[in-house]
């Protein structure tokens, strides 16, 4: 029971998350909150999952110190790095970071339960609790080495020049280079794949958002 609190305090330590933070986010009630804490008790099964989700990790980790099997989680994270990333971690291994994963098709306010493990420096001083992460699909994004089935890392609401974004275009999830063109209020959608023409979007258009600017990502051997 006592591991479920250092480990709680690892990870909000990774965000610089207060535990009032951790609670507000939660919706659970402070003095509820500090009473599991200072009596090192384990919450009950949903404020778990809870307090898991609001410092992006997963209850599995939280109590046991391991992420699920990868098999109960979905196909993408099957590859070889990601499995890698599921393991326990090594007392001198890298300081990573869990992050929750986007579903295509699905809104980017629905909650997502797949975590996906990324080193910490990959944050590149951004704020980590902004991060999240969507798996590349189709060869549009070719020519700089994103491929199908890669985790693509981005940070929600970071819009910063052209460059490579992940938005939502009627509803699906797309990571393309973005031209913002505001004098003609107008955003230009390119492809790095010589095999797909420009798409050509009214910045104020209803269907489109975009949800943040990519950081990286990182290639999944098939």
């Amino acid at each position: 029971m006592i591991d479920f609190w250092k480990r709680f305090d690892i990870q909000t330590k990774i965000l610089s998350l207060s535990k009032k933070e951790v609670a507000a986010r939660a919706g659970i009630n402070y003095t509820s909150f500090l009473n599991y804490a200072s009596k090192n008790r384990i919450p009950k099964a949903e404020e778990a999952a809870k307090i898991a989700r609001a410092i992006g990790t997963s209850v599995e980790y939280l109590i046991f110190g391991e992420e699920p099997d990868a098999a109960e989680l979905e196909p993408q994270l099957k590859c070889e790095m990601d499995e890698k990333r599921l393991q326990p971690r090594a007392k001198d291994e890298e300081a990573t970071l869990h992050i929750p994963v986007l579903t295509q098709n699905k809104s980017v306010k629905e909650r997502s339960t797949t975590l996906v493990r990324i080193p910490l420096r990959m944050t590149r001083n951004i704020n980590p609790s902004t991060l999240k992460a969507i798996f590349a699909k189709g060869d549009s994004m070719n020519g700089i080495q994103i491929f199908e089935g890669d985790t693509v890392i981005f940070s929600q609401g970071y819009l910063s020049e052209n460059g490579i974004y992940v938005l939502s275009l009627y509803g699906e999830l797309k990571v393309k280079r973005l031209e913002f063109r505001s004098g003609e209020q107008k955003l230009y959608i390119h492809s790095e794949n010589p095999h797909y023409s420009t798409e050509e979007i009214s910045i104020g258009n209803e269907n489109l958002e975009i949800l943040g600017k990519v950081v990286g990502w990182i290639h999944c051997q098939s």
